[in-house]
């Protein structure tokens, strides 16, 4: 068989069933919302099935200084307002940043993820940081916000 003509369909073969065998899993609101592929601080996979209630899940980089501030504010509203949400912050920095040593240095107490191969950043379709999502009890999608989460969404989330 020609070698040409072997490889060939040794790629379609290999096309067919990545298409056949991946779930392709994309954030759309009022849908599922796609399952983690990060790890927590300690090396643990984590998975939304493990979180109860409504979720405030965001995606965030040390670099961008919007990110930081919200964070804060985030973890502000959850000492006042307890129970109400559950924070999924998501770092995006890659396995070359101590996320450790950031969380450390800006003493942040919410539940830090680490997404280092960025493949839940496809799967919620990330452009920029900050980007937030809004996860009900049931595990969809309500809202989406790119960029910082305005005053009176984040009243409503936590306050309702």
């Amino acid at each position: 068989m020609n070698i040409k003509l072997l490889l060939k369909s040794l790629c379609l073969s290999a096309v067919i069933f990545s298409t056949v065998s991946c779930k392709e899993e994309k954030a759309t609101l009022g849908n599922a919302a796609p399952e983690l592929a990060a790890y927590d601080l300690q090396g643990k996979q984590v998975s939304l099935k493990g979180w109860q209630g409504t979720r405030l899940l965001t995606f965030w980089s040390e670099t961008c200084g919007h990110c930081m501030a919200e964070l804060k504010t985030f973890e502000q509203l959850d000492e006042a307002y307890p129970n109400k949400v559950q924070l999924i912050a998501i770092n995006v920095d890659g396995e070359n940043m101590d996320t450790k040593a950031v969380v450390a240095k800006h003493q942040l107490t919410q539940s830090v993820i680490k997404d280092q191969m960025k493949i839940t950043a496809e799967r919620y379709q990330l452009v920029g940081t900050p980007t937030s999502f809004i996860i009900d009890a049931k595990g969809y999608i309500q809202a989406k916000f790119e960029g910082k989460i305005p005053q009176q969404e984040l009243d409503k989330l936590f306050k309702k």
